[in-house]
């Protein structure tokens, strides 16, 4: 799979986990640009959550902080839990 497909798959992957929290999540496609992921937030602010790729393993960086994608289930609910707070 080329960067670009695994990084819209692991998108996918963790809005349909963050659908079950539940949390509401919104996918960017932009024209010429990678998609992103926002996360409405307390206060009417949308932060990102971006998928990246170091040292050859795919990481979701979210407020400044990478993390790991084996546990996507983890990830949604600390996502959420951070944008409610």
């Amino acid at each position: 799979m080329a960067p670009s497909e695994e990084r819209f798959t692991l998108l996918v992957r963790l809005v349909w986990e963050l659908r079950a929290v539940p949390a509401t999540a919104i996918l960017i496609f932009p024209y010429n640009a990678e998609p992103v992921l926002h996360i409405p937030c307390r206060g009417g602010r949308r932060d990102a959550v971006l998928a990246v790729q170091r040292c050859g393993a795919w990481r979701l960086c979210w407020r400044g902080a990478e993390l790991g994608t084996a546990r996507l289930d983890q990830v949604a609910r600390k996502i959420a839990m951070d944008a409610a707070a």
